[in-house]
């Protein structure tokens, strides 16, 4: 263990990437130089649970910076533009903001930001940080309430950060059955969002892409609990107890709205019909991770999970279940169809833990480390074999070292 912390700590460094006025964690220093939003607060976890806090502190802090005016949290930021990639530069021309990517990914950051406070309990961060959490927190309350729901709309794939999930294929169109056509249907869905100056309202009005996706709601509710313990840190008992109310409409949305009673699982809503999306993957399972699941659904999702023809594989926990007809453990050309990935695996972990199944949770844990133990860091793996694939030296795999 303490050599996979050592070996955590040096792939950070060396992924790391530092400026004139930023400081943060590359995924991956040659495929993916930027700041993503939700890696760089994996990365921070990280950083923070192996001691490293003022490195933690200043990537969230960098990530921070970048907000949009209206609360908006980029996904992606181009510190230094000579980074990215020619495709790059001429299919982002549209963004509002130079450099800043007018789309989110699940709020990781509140996650972030509770764990560099409670392994340093530094008020002056948290003072400086709550407001900035709360103005994006707020933005994502206000603008992607679509409907009268609790949840919260995604408007492109790249907002669930599982990019190419199977349960999105219905809601493309053709153009994304041929080869790489997924990626031409997600740039130019989002140039008309553009020409919508990303306005939620407006895009939902046209019919495009809207969807209350499982793993984002998750989040999303983690995230104002991780928000509202903080509140009650700095003493505005106001603001905390906001916070868990809201999050424990959420949390009901999520178990009212997204299940399917005769599965048991919990799918993604396309808000334009109504209808779930029924197609078994990771996020079906993401609840695992929320406080306030009946025991009686809870064990419904442990079924699931240790399921050998679904889930429970050599190296648990795939993205799609292997009697899936995606299951694709391999596939090169699109993501979460089958892999494994340690920040999904994360997530379910930290549930199992809150709801008492140590056991099940430390054979994940497990798994997880033995998979970067063997084969090193990688994008993701092989639940059948262990192999490695995407890319290299990939920062989030790290969140092994922590398990």
């Amino acid at each position: 263990m303490q050599s996979l912390q050592e070996n955590a700590k040096n792939l950070l460094d060396n992924n790391a990437k530092k400026g004139k006025d930023y400081y943060y964690t590359a995924p991956s220093r040659k495929k993916y130089p930027h700041q993503w939003s939700w890696d760089s607060s994996f990365h921070a976890i990280v950083n923070a649970r192996l001691g490293r806090t003022d490195l933690a502190k200043e990537e969230i802090a960098t990530l921070l910076s970048k907000m949009l005016p209206d609360g908006t949290l980029p996904h992606i930021i181009f510190h230094d533009r000579s980074f990215a990639s020619i495709s790059n530069r001429i299919l982002r021309f549209y963004w509002p903001h130079s450099g800043r990517s007018p789309l989110v990914q699940p709020p990781v950051v509140a996650l972030a930001a509770k764990e560099i406070w409670e392994q340093t309990e530094d008020t002056r961060f948290l003072r400086k940080t709550i407001p900035l959490l709360e103005r994006h927190f707020v933005w994502l309350t206000n603008m992607r309430r679509l409907g009268d729901s609790s949840l919260v709309s995604i408007l492109s794939p790249w907002e669930s950060g599982l990019d190419h999930k199977p349960a999105f294929d219905p809601l493309l169109g053709p153009v994304a059955k041929l080869p790489l056509g997924r990626y031409l249907v997600l740039y130019t869905s989002e140039m008309r969002m553009a020409r919508l100056k990303f306005n939620g309202q407006k895009i939902a009005e046209r019919g495009y892409f809207n969807v209350r996706e499982v793993l984002f709601n998750t989040v999303y509710a983690l995230g104002l609990e991780a928000l509202g313990a903080m509140f009650d840190a700095v003493g505005d008992t106001y603001k905390a107890k906001s916070c868990r109310t809201i999050c424990e409409s959420v949390e009901n949305a999520i178990l009212n709205e997204c299940y399917d009673t005769d599965s048991g699982l919990y799918f993604d809503v396309d808000v334009r019909t109504g209808n779930l999306l029924m197609e078994p993957s990771i996020s079906c399972l993401m609840p695992l991770a929320l406080g306030n699941v009946p025991d009686d659904r809870y064990k419904e999702l442990i079924a699931h999970l240790t399921n050998p023809e679904e889930f429970w594989l050599d190296f648990p926990v795939p993205s799609v279940p292997q009697n899936s007809r995606y299951f694709q453990p391999e596939d090169k050309r699109y993501l979460w169809r089958g892999p494994t990935w340690i920040n999904t695996n994360w997530f379910i972990v930290n549930g199992l833990k809150r709801h008492g199944y140590d056991d099940l949770a430390e054979t994940i844990a497990q798994a997880s480390r033995d998979l970067t133990q063997q084969s090193g860091f990688w994008e993701y793996y092989n639940p059948l074999t262990g192999k490695g694939g995407g890319a290299k030296d990939f920062g989030w795999s790290t969140l092994a070292a922590i398990m």
